[in-house]
């Protein structure tokens, strides 16, 4: 074989052994645990979101802006991506459009409320399980989700109880499995409510664990 052509073979295969680890070395990154500290799941409030457009969340349970931001900021110095993140960010109890077809007028935003603070929802602990990853490919855009799964079995309470006081208000009332605890941390595009309900699938989509502090 002529040198020139060894020459060739042998850069190809530098260069595609150098791309391998960049890759791994990548992979090794995103899949490092995501921390936050003991201190930050707690003192979480409950909040009626009044123009939930955006989001898709009429009552969430909110962090603080610190503990939001410090996840984000994880999320965005290991991807590099081009993200925004959810302001306020929010676990959701109750999303906007399955409260207008579950209700029909006969319960309000404020009883909603007033009914998470009696079942002591801000006070509940909440433990993150997983940074999670989610990737959607459509004509024209890709778009991508990051969002951490929490163990809260005190949602699927308050959504049982919730369903049942709506009915009896008069309304049809809510699923209660329909929604998991999750919060959405960053995504590639604002229209936050397009992700909404982030329920499990088979796959799972965890991308790396959560390490509390």
């Amino acid at each position: 074989m002529p040198k020139i052509l060894i020459k060739i073979v042998v850069a190809v295969a530098v260069l595609g052994g150098l791309g391998w680890l960049f890759v791994r070395s990548a992979q090794n990154v995103r899949s490092e645990p995501y921390e936050i500290a003991r201190g930050r799941l707690s003192g979480w409030t409950l909040a009626v979101d009044a123009a939930p457009n955006a989001s898709g969340i009429l009552l969430g349970l909110q962090p603080d802006k610190t503990t939001a931001a410090t996840l984000f900021n994880q999320v965005f110095s290991r991807t590099g991506e081009s993200l925004s993140g959810p302001v306020p960010a929010a676990i959701p109890l109750v999303l906007q459009r399955e409260f207008d077809a579950a209700t029909a007028g006969t319960f309000t935003a404020d009883a909603l409320l007033a009914s998470a603070r009696a079942a002591g929802l801000e006070s509940s602990p909440v433990e993150p399980r997983c940074m999670a990853h989610r990737r959607i490919s459509e004509p024209g855009v890709t778009r991508q989700v990051y969002f951490i799964r929490f163990d809260w079995p005190a949602l699927a309470s308050f959504r049982q109880q919730t369903m049942q006081q709506m009915r009896a208000a008069g309304g049809r009332g809510l699923d209660p499995s329909a929604l998991t605890p999750i919060l959405i941390v960053a995504a590639t595009d604002a229209a936050f409510a397009r992700w909404l309900p982030l329920t499990p699938e088979s796959a799972d989509d965890c991308l790396a664990p959560m390490a509390v502090k």
